[in-house]
């Protein structure tokens, strides 16, 4: 009877340990004293083809400018153009950069300005070495010749087995000086642990986990992590998605800064429901995650914001009340 009494009590043991271990894995536990105090100043944006395509006044900038620094936005990726299937750009597509970036900075010396650049995967033959090396060119005249504090990529999808990408990645790090930043846009990690039912079940092509997560790390400075066009259509679900997504990819990294990107849209695709992913759901669903002990948040940079030619004094309102913490 006693043996029997001490086994049970370790199969008892074992069991509450396992539930303990899986809560913690699958939920996780609020931090102790956690607050929505995770502002650290250093907030991004998505910004138009307009401020360097097209000659803006000297009031103009200065209102840019001043917005930015009003909702601590110190990194805006801009938008330069969309890269060629060559690896080139049309360099009338940022014909008025150096004039844009040499008044922004005397207004405000202290926000950098990312060149953004973007394409569909698919039109970029990465595989060939002279498209690669074209767009290591393009990031160091980009970088080097006209200012840009640095290279925000936006090149979609990427996954685990697009090595071709982080060559690109690589390249483009080499042509940079070590003052500028190398930044890459990602979409929503899938975790390793559920390749095999994305993979077979769900039949997804693009597999995007914490393989490529690390690869891209290897080069790139910032990671920004696009949290939209999810096809959810419940609050509470999208903010748990976030959740997980922001506990799982800080706990990715030590030295990498990562921001999380959240919609001001309002029109997208059968993807994109904007009563569910909307700026108030994206900040919540952001400091539940930090709220996490899972999280790491030495890693987390900030929100990124996209985008900002559509933002509304209502979503500001809501930017500045929630994660600001203005009222």
């Amino acid at each position: 009877m006693k043996r029997f009494s001490i086994f049970s009590w370790s199969i008892i043991s074992v069991i509450t340990l396992s539930l303990i271990l899986g809560l913690f894995y699958f939920v996780g536990i609020s931090r102790v004293g956690g607050n929505s105090q995770y502002n650290k100043g250093n907030n991004a944006v998505w910004a138009g083809h307009e401020w360097i395509g097209e000659r803006k006044s000297m009031a103009q900038i200065k209102e840019f400018v001043n917005n930015l620094k009003t909702h601590q936005i110190s990194n805006v990726f801009l938008h330069v153009g969309p890269l060629l299937e060559n690896g080139k750009i049309d360099q009338k597509s940022y014909l008025y950069s150096s004039y844009f970036l040499r008044q922004a900075k005397r207004i405000n010396n202290d926000i950098k300005y990312q060149a953004w650049l973007g394409q569909i995967r698919g039109k970029l033959n990465l595989d060939d070495e002279t498209v690669r090396r074209n767009v290591a060119n393009q990031c160091r005249i980009l970088g080097q010749v006209v200012g840009f504090d640095g290279i925000h990529f936006d090149v979609e999808p990427v996954s685990d087995d697009d090595i071709a990408f982080i060559n690109l990645l690589k390249e483009c790090k080499e042509n940079l000086d070590s003052t500028k930043i190398l930044s890459v846009a990602l979409t929503d990690i899938i975790p390793q642990s559920f390749l095999w039912f994305t993979e077979k079940v769900l039949r997804f092509n693009n597999v995007n986990s914490e393989v490529n997560y690390e690869n891209v790390a290897k080069y790139a400075d910032q990671i920004v992590v696009m949290l939209y066009d999810t096809k959810l259509n419940s609050d509470s679900f999208y903010k748990k998605f976030i959740v997980e997504q922001v506990t799982r990819i800080t706990s990715l990294f030590k030295d990498k800064k990562v921001y999380f990107g959240i919609p001001a849209y309002e029109k997208g695709g059968d993807n994109f429901d904007p009563k569910v992913e909307n700026v108030k759901n994206g900040i919540l669903g952001v400091i539940m995650g930090l709220d996490n002990l899972r999280s790491n948040l030495d890693s987390f940079a900030g929100i990124s914001i996209y985008p900002y030619w559509e933002i509304s004094d209502d979503e500001w309102k809501t930017f500045d009340e929630l994660w600001l913490n203005k009222k």
